[in-house]
């Protein structure tokens, strides 16, 4: 699996510091490599020979012809670590968010990805559109976050 290359590393980190305020000094410390229009971030990369499906390691991003797409998962690891591009949500914005519904969002915040944040904890990507914030957080997280949403 490649190393992620100079300017596709530099786009990728560009996203994490211009959009969500994340210290670069921070992202140069991970190691990225890409595979299958996907950017990881892995801890070690596998030895020579050894090729997966997936690496070992978090998926921080897609990329797609029109941008680079944060991933849920790794903007819930960065938490704290951002200080933009975020939108805080109360439970029924968010259990609006989680069953497929844009919502209403008069922030002042750019057309583009944000990280939904409840309290202090993120909880994924959401888009920013118009005035309209929607989450495509993956299925799975979705019925989670829905169950705990109904337990409490």
């Amino acid at each position: 699996m490649p190393a992620l290359s100079d300017p596709a590393r530099a786009a990728v980190c560009a996203l994490f510091v211009d959009r969500f305020g994340v210290d670069a000094r921070f992202l140069a410390t991970l190691r990225w490599i890409e595979t299958n229009q996907e950017v990881w971030v892995v801890s070690e990369l596998p030895p020579d020979g050894v090729t997966h499906v997936r690496p070992p390691g978090i998926r921080a991003a897609r990329l797609h012809p029109s941008g680079i797409k944060p991933t849920s998962h790794f903007l819930t690891l960065l938490g704290n670590r951002m200080t933009r591009s975020q939108a805080a949500v109360n439970r029924p914005q968010l259990r609006q968010l989680l069953l497929g519904q844009r919502i209403a969002w008069p922030d002042g915040d750019a057309d583009g990805f944000v990280a939904i944040r409840l309290a202090d904890d993120v909880l994924g990507c959401g888009v920013l559109r118009r005035g309209r914030l929607s989450a495509p957080i993956p299925t799975g997280r979705r019925r989670e976050l829905l169950s705990i949403l109904e337990d409490v």
